[in-house]
């Protein structure tokens, strides 16, 4: 048994493994890469040789973070692993996952779930297009392989990560035809002004921003504001992405990036509290000021309790280590409190950053009203948003979004919801439903050949 199984490698896991592994716990990492990194450091196949891989000040610090990780003693590193199902038992838990190898079960006295975000998936007319992608699936082409996944590309959305993608596609050779954002550079500029002195307190991500800004312009890419896309054009393939305006400007990939969703399947199916991510929709891991879950024993830390970024994360899994060694009587509260007041304050500062970030980048505004009725909303199983209106409307109708999956299939794919969850809850909203917490998190919490589940 070990005395901590970290679920995701990215920099909270990291940092929470290398505090408990200097403590001497036993500690397992599980992920779904084959290498420890996380999508914020998505690495390359270990055979295949990356030059110039993540360059830039930007990534400096998180890549020390990754390298003091890859090489700490103590830490049993299981790449390549789906963890499917997280059971509280008298001794622990038990993580029932699987992998290259077929099944295994792993068991815990405590677990740390820092298994990142996902990009919210935004429904309009022809989302489901082949050639429509999210910002963030295509900056994990260009980073893990340097490969350009189209020739013309379009980005639309709300989030200022489109502005890094879109230049590191340019760097990378791509035809960028522009950068859209749904609001207006008034209304991003009023955020700013409403605390002009938090810049100053972080300038990298400011700097990266501009920079990526100033490259595109250079280079002649059309970064525009007040642009709300409505529909992606196309018959067999992308053929166009359309604006509000009636502009039509033609592309074979449509990159978009409206904000972020927490991974928080494993909290959710544990019995975890869980709270509504007020802007995306997203439900993420409620914990205390030692990044401890509702559930004995179990901790969260990173995007999973909220989308804030990697530097929120690092510190987040340092404190959840901490927490962890002060629960298990290895630290005592004062020198425990010691180690953390420097992280507290650090997460302070960031989490402001990351609050002025999340009301930029507020998609609400863009994505109210894209989706008809004609719209896919379940991609697995082909259920529109009009066929779900009229599961709402029916007599003795559905009130919450387990209700609804069971007479209209929505949820019931491969992807479990992860894709449309949010969108069913807010039309549930936008019917007169009460709030719901979502599908019913189940076992397995990812796709898993049934082989694997048998003996």
């Amino acid at each position: 048994m070990f005395d901590l199984a970290i679920i995701g490698g990215g920099p909270a896991g990291q940092a929470a493994a290398e505090i408990a592994c200097a403590a001497g716990l036993g500690v397992v990492m599980l992920d779904e890469q084959p290498r420890m990194g996380g999508q914020i450091l998505r690495q390359p196949p270990a055979t295949l040789g990356v030059r110039d891989w993540l360059p830039g000040a930007t990534y400096d610090d998180l890549k020390a973070q990754l390298h003091r990780s890859e090489a700490l003693d103590g830490l049993d590193w299981r790449g390549g692993v789906s963890v499917l199902g997280l059971f509280r038992d008298a001794d622990g838990f038990q993580l029932l996952a699987t992998g290259r190898d077929g099944r295994l079960t792993i068991a815990a006295r405590r677990v740390l779930v820092a298994a990142g975000c996902y990009d919210m998936p935004t429904a309009f007319p022809g989302w489901t297009l082949p050639g429509v992608m999210s910002a963030g699936g295509v900056q994990a082409f260009l980073k893990s392989q340097q490969i350009v996944p189209g020739k013309r590309f379009v980005l639309a959305g709300t989030h200022p990560l489109q502005l890094l993608v879109a230049d590191q596609l340019r760097k990378a050779g791509a035809d960028v035809a522009g950068v859209h954002f749904a609001q207006g550079l008034g209304a991003m500029v009023g955020q700013l002004l409403r605390d002009p002195l938090l810049p100053l307190g972080n300038l990298r991500p400011f700097r990266d921003a501009a920079a990526a800004f100033v490259n595109l312009r250079r280079a002649g890419v059309a970064v525009r504001f007040g642009q709300r896309l409505v529909r992606a054009i196309g018959s067999e393939r992308l053929e166009a992405a359309e604006f509000a305006d009636g502009t039509r400007i033609a592309c074979d990939v449509l990159a978009t990036c409206y904000g972020f969703l927490p991974q928080a399947d494993l909290p959710r199916q544990a019995g975890c509290a869980m709270q509504r991510c007020e802007r995306t929709g997203g439900l993420a891991a409620v914990i205390d000021r030692w990044q401890r879950s509702s559930v004995q024993g179990l901790s969260a830390a990173g995007e999973t309790t909220g989308v804030a970024g990697a530097e929120v994360a690092l510190r987040e899994g340092r404190l959840a280590a901490i927490g962890i060694l002060l629960a298990d009587g290895l630290l005592s509260e004062s020198e425990a409190e010691r180690r953390a007041a420097p992280i507290r304050r650090e997460l302070a500062k960031l989490q402001r950053f990351a609050d002025l970030l999340a009301r930029i980048a507020d998609p609400r505004t863009a994505i109210a009203g894209l989706a008809d009725d004609a719209t896919i909303l379940c991609r697995c199983e082909d259920v529109t948003r009009g066929a779900l209106i009229r599961a709402i409307r029916a007599t003795a109708g559905p009130e919450d979004a387990s209700a609804l999956k069971l007479v209209s299939r929505a949820g019931m794919g491969v992807c479990q919801g992860r894709s449309c969850e949010h969108a069913v809850r807010a039309l549930l909203a936008e019917q007169g439903a009460a709030p719901g917490g979502g599908f019913t998190a189940r076992f397995p919490a990812r796709p898993v050949a049934i082989a694997d589940l048998i003996d």
